[in-house]
């Protein structure tokens, strides 16, 4: 079976599956994951515990050893097996999937890996381990729903924030959950609340005891460009100035994307679907939709003009010509994204 890792808590409630598999990237929400389900292992009697990393020298007989064993005390067993990627072994598959159709009822097994890929999902040994057990996919909180996740956090550490308070600290934080979630600790520890003394949190409070953890960098200033979340690319962009992010840094992989961009217009054009444009110019997964979104608003001859306007921000950033080369850099990340507005 296949769930969503919110849905996680209540299906763990009902019964103990004897398989496990975590998928994902978030690396709170994986780990939350993994305590759920120890925590209800080790009420029903799960006390020993068996961890493998499944790295280039993992032994799979290790695992089989494990598996197969009968201890002294007769003790049930957890088995806890981390891969460092998603593209799993044919060995792995095969054993795996044996596994799955006869486990041990004296073991829980829980697979860790990172997010798979959809294709993986519709493989014969995956549906194997997913007939037998319960695949549970973490996806990382979209920004537009981190509020809504902050302020049920909140609540549940006896913390009553105004609406004012939990989009402050969304914004502090902005898309870091591990850093929301330590934030949101150490603001239960400074007022002392709990599920018995609530106390209420003002914007005031934030202000005061919550630092800027919002994460800036490159990849986040150009899919936010590219979406064309204009507040959102220009907060990014004052963070990385302020952080001395070299400027020249910042143009040369922009105007990478650009080049990208270009050049998917162009495969397109001649006849290429935008599927197969993007996976020949090496557009990761995860920022394919930032890419789709900005080729529906921007045409190729716009594209082209982009590519001098970085050219010209170079020699300003030289000397070579007039103008702020950071309000330049502004005004072409906002053209990016389809606006028109020159700063």
């Amino acid at each position: 079976m296949r769930i969503y890792s919110d849905k996680l808590e209540s299906a763990i409630a009902k019964k103990l599956e004897p398989v496990y598999w975590i998928a994902g990237d978030e690396t709170l929400l994986m780990q939350e994951c993994l305590d759920n389900i120890r925590r209800a292992c080790r009420a029903q009697q799960y006390d020993a515990w068996d961890l493998f990393f499944a790295d280039n020298h993992f032994q799979w007989h290790d695992f089989l050893a494990s598996a197969n064993s009968m201890s002294l005390f007769a003790e049930r067993k957890i088995i806890e097996i981390r891969f460092q990627s998603a593209r799993i072994e044919e060995e792995a598959r095969k054993i795996l999937a044996d596994y799955s159709q006869s486990p041990n009822q004296d073991n829980i097994l829980i697979l860790v890996t990172p997010k798979l890929e959809s294709s993986a999902l519709n493989t014969k040994w995956f549906k194997a381990i997913e007939a037998h057990g319960l695949f549970v996919q973490v996806w990382p909180v979209d920004i537009g729903k981190l509020p809504a996740w902050i302020d049920k956090r909140m609540q549940r550490h006896g913390l009553q924030a105004d609406r004012e308070a939990v989009q402050l600290l969304a914004d502090r934080v902005e898309g870091n959950l591990l850093a929301a979630d330590q934030e949101i600790e150490k603001l239960r520890i400074l007022t002392g609340a709990s599920l018995e003394n609530r106390i209420s949190v003002n914007a005031d409070i934030i202000v005061k005891l919550v630092a800027d953890n919002a994460r800036y960098n490159v990849f986040n200033l150009i899919d936010s460009a590219l979406l064309g979340d204009a507040k959102r690319t220009l907060k990014i962009l004052n963070g990385l100035k302020a952080e001395g992010t070299e400027i020249l840094n910042l143009l040369g992989m922009i105007t990478r994307e650009i080049r990208i961009l270009i050049n998917i217009q162009r495969r397109t054009l001649q006849g290429q679907t935008l599927s197969s444009a993007m996976k020949q110019e090496g557009v990761w997964q995860k920022h394919e939709e930032p890419v789709k979104k900005a080729l529906e608003k921007v045409k190729l001859h716009e594209l082209e003009f982009m590519l001098r306007d970085s050219r010209e921000i170079d020699l300003t950033v030289k000397g070579l010509a007039g103008g702020d080369p950071w309000n330049k850099l502004s005004s072409l990340l906002l053209n990016l994204g389809g606006a028109r507005l020159c700063l």
